[in-house]
């Protein structure tokens, strides 16, 4: 029997039926904004608040889904989404086409897109039934496919939350979306703090965005549910790298190498994390498997030169350096190289002047370039482009503070223009550092007795050379702060005990040493000349020969002394100034 409505009262049903059905989550999924124009789509598009992002609350667990009706275990593997737990989720899945509800259609093809998007190494080898119905799971796939972060997916649950960040995979600038796209994926980690997927994607986006130690803890998060990915242990590697923890690095890249012995990627970082310890002999090897693949690869027959200069094989580095100058002779890898092999091999300091000068024209706020340019700088105490290694190295310390190069440099400059209290001043910075040197401290004791400041020079060296009594630089700075500190005696004492077993190298310290302490002139230029039977190329007793023979104003004795500096050490612009002026006063 049929019942009869009045007209009224069926459109009442009627509306009453469209508003249940719109109000169930089968019907709640958004419809799909999206723009081919931009990297990200606002959800508030045209209401005039485009730029700000939203906080994104975590679906609760107990809100029905569209993926509901799938088994807890199909869905605990699915948002997983290792590569493993890709294939245990398809294979729970899987059965005659006929059979799939439409959820399981979307979600199998969910589960290809995201094999195919992030996991490169491995294959999607299951068939994906055709989808009948649009849904924002799939729409997020396509977005992030042509580099579009979707917002329009409704975040009502963890495939929603995760999906549009599948973009950060290939992107190259993620600001547009990061803020937004580490909330949707933190969120996505409440609802399942296993998940291989999220951890890895946070942890892309967090390496794009200068936070390579938050992202190291989500790869290494990622890696407990997925020890064979390698994208996963590549990322967690590289990351190692990126941070400067180099034989961490060299290890995880030689697992993966050991797996995929031929792969590009792992090979390169192979070489990296090789040269950076200085292990060039492997490193060449690596660069060298690269090139055989990749003959073309100019950065790396860059790299190469870099490994050969290392290894003093300045000849062979030379020749690639020609090789790569045909295709490019402004990069930066490039010049900076090549101002080293002038200044160390070849020993061209005009050459290596222009070159760095050449470098600093079109990277003038590279931090390489500008340390470099100190170093020549400080080399020859001469500016250099009207720069002082002072002041290049002020503007390296600006780009990273806490350089602990730029600040030797700078201590330097600040030493030889007689700034003592600044210098004292970075000194201290210097010393307290993580990054300082056992030769810092000898630098800084050498502040210390220039600016008076005895008792701390004391209190640095005594625990040294009370440690370590026999090591030679301990010594010499020690046997320095006992003839500048009113310790003569026994500066003296240990002088004349220590000189009949020393070696060349400190009998002619001892000797220069002892020339300050002698009582008659004559006896200190005996301990000079014997400084020099040590060793000839001893340039602090030849100038202090200069000094004395320039004092008794004997002046072509000086210099004598003081061309045999000069010598030594042609590129101090100060040594040649004072014989210049020598010069004119023999005239």
């Amino acid at each position: 029997m049929r019942i009869r409505f009045p007209n009224g009262i069926k459109l009442i049903i009627i509306v009453t039926v469209i508003c249940a059905l719109c109000a169930s989550p089968l019907c709640a999924a958004p419809k799909k904004k999206s723009s081919r124009a931009g990297n990200a789509v606002p959800e508030n598009a045209g209401t005039g608040d485009t730029g700000r992002a939203t906080a994104i609350d975590v679906p609760k667990r107990t809100r029905r889904t569209y993926f509901s009706r799938i088994a807890p275990d199909v869905m605990a593997a699915s948002e997983n989404a290792s590569p493993d737990s890709i294939r245990t989720a398809v294979s729970l899945l899987r059965k005659s086409g006929a059979d799939y509800t439409e959820p399981e259609k979307v979600l199998l093809n969910v589960l290809s897109g995201i094999m195919k998007t992030v996991w490169l190494s491995e294959r999607a080898d299951w068939e994906t039934p055709p989808v009948s119905e649009a849904t924002p799971y799939l729409g997020a796939i396509d977005s992030a496919k042509n580099g579009i972060y979707d917002l329009s997916t409704g975040n009502v649950d963890f495939f929603t939350l995760v999906l549009p960040s599948l973009v950060v995979v290939k992107a190259d600038d993620v600001s547009s979306y990061a803020a937004v796209a580490e909330q949707a994926l933190t969120a996505a980690l409440t609802l399942r703090p296993d998940s291989a997927l999220a951890h890895y994607l946070i942890g892309v986006l967090y390496v794009k965005t200068m936070r390579s130690e938050k992202a190291l803890d989500h790869f290494s998060n990622a890696a407990k549910s997925a020890l064979s990915c390698k994208e996963i242990a590549y990322a967690e590697a590289d990351c190692l790298k990126r941070l400067g923890r180099m034989q961490e690095a060299q290890t995880a890249a030689l697992s993966l190498l050991h797996r995929y012995p031929a792969d590009i990627a792992v090979l390169k970082l192979c070489a990296e994390t090789s040269f950076a310890l200085k292990d060039f002999s492997a490193a060449e090897e690596y660069v060298g498997r690269v090139l055989q693949q990749e003959p073309n690869d100019l950065d790396y027959v860059l790299f190469r030169a870099r490994i050969l200069a290392g290894k003093g094989d300045y000849i062979r580095a030379a020749s690639l350096l020609d090789v790569y100058a045909r295709q490019d002779t402004s990069s930066r890898a490039y010049l900076l190289l090549r101002a080293r092999l002038q200044y160390e091999w070849s020993k061209n300091f005009t050459a290596a002047s222009e070159t760095i000068e050449r470098a600093l024209s079109l990277y003038p706020n590279d931090l390489d370039v500008l340390l470099f340019a100190a170093r020549l700088a400080s080399s020859t105490a001469a500016p250099l482009a009207g720069v002082t290694a002072e002041e290049f190295a002020k503007r390296a310390l600006a780009i990273d503070p806490a350089n602990t190069e730029a600040k030797r440099y700078e201590i330097d400059g600040m030493m030889r223009s007689g700034k003592w209290k600044g210098a004292y001043d970075s000194s201290r910075s210097l010393i307290a550092s993580s990054g300082a040197l056992r030769s810092d401290i000898f630098v800084h004791i050498r502040i210390c007795l220039e600016l008076g400041r005895n008792d701390e020079a004391w209190n640095l060296i005594s625990p040294l050379y009370a440690e370590n009594p026999d090591d030679d630089d301990i010594l010499q700075s020690y046997v320095v702060v006992l003839s500048k500190t009113g310790r003569s005696a026994q500066a003296l004492s240990l002088i004349n005990s220590r000189l009949p077993a020393s070696s060349s190298r400190m009998k002619s310290f001892f000797y220069y040493r002892r020339s300050f302490l002698d009582v008659s002139q004559e006896d200190s230029l005996a301990d000079l000349r014997s400084s020099l039977i040590a060793n000839p190329r001893n340039a602090d007793a030849l100038f202090r020969l200069y000094e004395i023979y320039y004092g008794r104003r004997d002046y072509r004795k000086a210099q004598y002394y003081l061309k045999q500096v000069v010598a030594l050490d042609p590129n101090n612009a100060e040594m040649r100034k004072l014989n210049e002026e020598l010069s004119k006063l023999i005239k």
